[in-house]
């Protein structure tokens, strides 16, 4: 399982044949790559595609920007996507399909404005286009602290429960027992809470560049749920708006999770986006 060399030290591991068709997975806010659930990955394995995952800086096996109390990493966004495009440049690919869920799918938007020629589509899972407030769903502000305070296992891992919770989606059933399991996989992999405040100063950093969405000339997704708890759906349709070439995908009852009732769908949607791409790989 290699780790790129480039300073930002950033841990990935791929799915599937070397060959396959290349679609790097970048993780939302906090999670690391573990997050991405083996039975979904399959799907696209099972369509001939090359599975690329990675920790995001911060979390799970990746480079960690402070201590466990120095919660400004000084870096934005835009530097997380130069961490994107150091693990295609770690397997040797000129291009890729990206797939960016939550805060991953703002740097999958840093990574098509910055290199378009490197992204052969682009597949936005319930994200937003810039960091307007009015995209979030508000809850009470809690003191950084407080969420980058240490815990014991089994308090952290249920603290993990119920905030996830709110991400559930009102028309599945809430797999409390998988994001269970998740939560205890990601504290014995890495428990680095104050990894999460670093983000979230990354995501404030983020200088969103909507006009730019515009020019891209690759083929996208996009992927809400109307029952989004975390980031309204008005933020899909701007998107696509914003998009030359986007298909947008609305599921009722859907939150900010991937239902596993709709993974074959997902999958779909994904691997027909990537077949309308222009970039063609190397020979």
């Amino acid at each position: 399982m290699p780790i790129t060399a480039d300073d930002a030290r950033i841990y990935y591991e791929t799915r599937g044949p070397d060959d396959g068709i290349p679609i790097l997975f970048i993780q939302g806010f906090t999670w690391q790559l573990v997050g991405w659930r083996e039975g979904f990955c399959q799907k696209f394995v099972d369509r001939g595609a090359r599975v690329i995952l990675f920790d995001n800086r911060d979390v799970g096996l990746s480079r960690k920007f402070g201590g466990p109390e120095d919660y400004d990493g000084g870096y934005s966004l835009h530097d997380m996507a130069t961490d994107g495009f150091a693990v295609l440049d770690d397997l040797g690919l000129e291009s890729a399909h990206l797939v960016g869920a939550s805060m991953g799918g703002m740097i999958a938007q840093c990574m098509a404005v910055a290199e378009p020629s490197r992204i052969r589509s682009l597949n936005l899972i319930y994200t937003t286009p810039t960091f307007d407030p009015d995209y979030f769903v508000q809850t009470s502000a809690a003191d950084p602290a407080e969420l980058a305070a240490r815990h014991e296992r089994a308090t952290a891992i249920e603290k993990f429960v119920e905030r996830e919770r709110h991400s559930a989606s009102p028309g599945f059933a809430y797999d409390e027992q998988w994001v269970r399991e998740l939560g205890a996989i990601m504290y014995d992999r890495c428990y680095a809470p104050e990894g999460l405040i670093r983000q979230a100063y990354a995501i404030t950093r983020w200088t969103p560049q909507p006009e730019a969405l515009g020019n891209l000339g690759m083929p996208c997704s996009i992927i809400h749920g109307r029952a989004d708890a975390r980031v309204r759906v008005q933020a899909a349709f701007d998107l696509a708006r914003l998009l030359n070439d986007a298909e947008m995908h609305i599921y009722p009852g859907m939150g900010h999770e991937l239902p596993a009732p709709l993974w074959e769908e997902f999958a779909a949607i994904i691997m027909r986006t990537a077949s309308r791409s222009a970039i063609a790989p190397p020979l």
